[in-house]
C-alpha cells in the first residue's frame, strides 16, 4: 500500500478527530517511529489496523469508516494530482477512464503500486457496471471512491453491490447508477 493512501488517511484522521488521536493510531498499530512517506509501499494491514481502529473509537462499523475514507480518498488524491483529474469532463467519463488512464498515471508516478484490477463498462445509458478485484478486498473504499467522484463533479449517483468477494465471489460487481449527466 502506497504510503500516499496513509497521508491522506492522516489528513482525514486529523480533521476529523485531531492530531492526538493520529499519533494514538500510530502508536497503536504501526512499528515505532513510523512516518508515511507517499511514494514507499507499507504493509496494508497497518490501514486495515488504523481503520479499525477509527471505527472502535467512533463507535462505528469497518465498513462505514472504509467508505467514508474512500470518499475522502478520493479528494485527497485529485488535490495532489490535479492534473489528472481534470482530464475528464464528467463523472463517467472519469469512472471508464480508471484503467486506461488513472492507472496508467499511477504506474508512472509510483514504483509497484499493487492497484486493483477494474474493468467498466455502459451497460445502457446512465448505468456502468465495474468489475472489482483484488486480493486487499478494498471495494467499500472503492465505493466511497466513487461517491467522491461524484462529488466532485456534482454528480449524483446511486451503487448496487450485485456481487461482493466478502461474500465468497471471485471478484466484485457494482452497478453506478448515474443521475442525468
Amino acid at each position: 500500500m502506497k504510503g500516499i493512501i496513509f497521508n491522506v488517511l492522516e489528513d482525514m484522521v486529523v480533521e476529523q478527530l485531531g492530531m492526538e488521536v493520529w499519533n494514538e493510531l500510530l502508536q497503536s498499530h504501526t512499528p515505532e517511529g513510523r512516518v508515511y512517506v507517499s511514494a514507499k509501499n507499507y504493509d496494508a494491514g497497518e490501514l486495515f489496523a488504523m481503520a479499525n481502529g477509527v471505527a472502535l473509537r467512533l463507535n462505528m462499523p469497518l465498513q462505514d469508516v472504509v467508505k467514508a475514507f474512500g470518499q475522502f480518498l478520493f479528494k485527497g488524491l485529485a488535490d495532489r494530482h490535479l492534473d489528472v483529474v481534470e482530464r475528464f469532463t464528467d463523472f463517467t467519463s472519469l469512472v471508464m477512464g480508471i484503467h486506461d488512464v488513472i492507472h496508467l498515471e499511477v504506474n508512472k508516478l509510483y514504483q509497484d503500486p499493487s492497484l486493483p484490477t477494474i474493468s467498466c463498462r455502459i451497460s445502457r445509458p446512465g448505468h456502468i457496471e465495474m468489475n472489482y478485484n483484488s486480493p486487499r478486498k478494498l471495494c467499500l473504499c472503492a465505493e466511497g471512491l466513487l461517491f467522491g467522484a461524484a462529488e466532485y463533479f456534482d454528480q449524483a449517483i446511486n451503487i448496487t453491490h450485485a456481487v461482493c468477494m466478502h461474500k465468497g465471489a471471485q471478484q466484485c460487481i457494482l452497478h453506478i447508477e448515474v443521475a442525468d449527466e
